[in-house]
């Protein structure tokens, strides 16, 4: 397995619930793209580079609620400011 950064995973199931709840953003992949990289960007990486170590990182961030909380502010962040600022062509 190469290194990854395990919170991309994360970033992108936490968004995808937001969006489930505010139909009105656009998620094409530019959009969707920058939503990651700033939700990304304002979170601290959590890398791996096994299976077990995914694993590890997806159960301490499940128990761990600050980082769920931190999470979740970072991709209503990103989802509001692509909502307002979309990077897209617009037809």
């Amino acid at each position: 397995m190469a290194v990854v950064n395990s919170m991309e995973g994360i970033v992108e199931v936490a968004l995808k619930e937001l969006l489930k709840e505010d139909p009105e953003c656009c998620t094409c992949e530019n959009c969707m793209n920058d939503m990651m990289c700033l939700a990304l960007n304002a979170l601290p990486p959590k890398y791996v580079s096994s299976e077990r170590g995914a694993l590890f990182s997806k159960i301490n961030n499940a128990m761990a609620q600050q980082r769920s909380i931190d999470v979740r502010v970072a991709c209503i962040n990103a989802l509001e400011f692509v909502k307002s600022h979309p990077h897209h062509n617009i037809s």
